[in-house]
This record gives C-alpha cells, sequence and structure tokens, in this order.
C-alpha cells in the first residue's frame, strides 16, 4: 500500500473520520478489488490539503465494481455517514484498470 499525504492540520474530530474512511475504503478494495488473486495488487492512499480545501482519495488496481450493489453493505454505509458528517462530497471511478473513492471538501 502507497500513501501520500500534504502536511497540515485538521481537527481531532475531522482526523478521526477520515482515518474512519481510510479504514472502511482499503478494507472494501482488500475485500472486492483483488478476488482472482492475478494481479499484483497495489492500494494507494492519497490526502491533498490546501488552505480552504481538502481531497482523500483511496484508490486500487483491481478489477473494477462489476455489478452495483442494491443494497449498499455496512461499510458503504458508514463512509457515506461518515462523509456526510464532514460536509464533504463522495465520487466513485471505476473501470477495468481499478477504482478510486474521493473524498473532498472545501471550507468556506
Amino acid at each position: 500500500m502507497l500513501a501520500r499525504w500534504t502536511t497540515g492540520r485538521v481537527p481531532a474530530t475531522e482526523a478521526v473520520s477520515l482515518g474512519l474512511i481510510v479504514t472502511e475504503l482499503v478494507i472494501n478494495a482488500l475485500k472486492h478489488a483483488f478476488v482472482d488473486n492475478s494481479t499484483a495488487g497495489r492500494i494507494a492512499v492519497t490526502y491533498d490539503l490546501s488552505c480552504d480545501s481538502w481531497r482523500l482519495a483511496v484508490s486500487d488496481n483491481g478489477i473494477g465494481r462489476r455489478v452495483q450493489a442494491t443494497t449498499p453493505g455496512l461499510g458503504t454505509g458508514i463512509i457515506g455517514a461518515l462523509v456526510r458528517q464532514l460536509d464533504s462530497c463522495l465520487e466513485v471511478a471505476s473501470g477495468p484498470d481499478g477504482t478510486t473513492v474521493s473524498i473532498s471538501h472545501r471550507r468556506d
């Protein structure tokens, strides 16, 4: 797993939520992205911070999201609740080369 962080400070409650989101997204990637074990699995976590915004992204080079689940799982529900708590935006991009989940927030 690769990680890149931008130096900066966030409030403790925000940091805890970000840590929980990273944990859930990495677990989801490990469970779903590399089911065939035929690829050298890679998960990258990035966090970019500027004076008025931040962006957290977790990417993998797995199989991509093949089928959209009709009922989201517990991890997806937890991520959604944390994103709402942070007043942030969630974006998912998926294809044959993997999946990237991005959470971004702009401070007012």
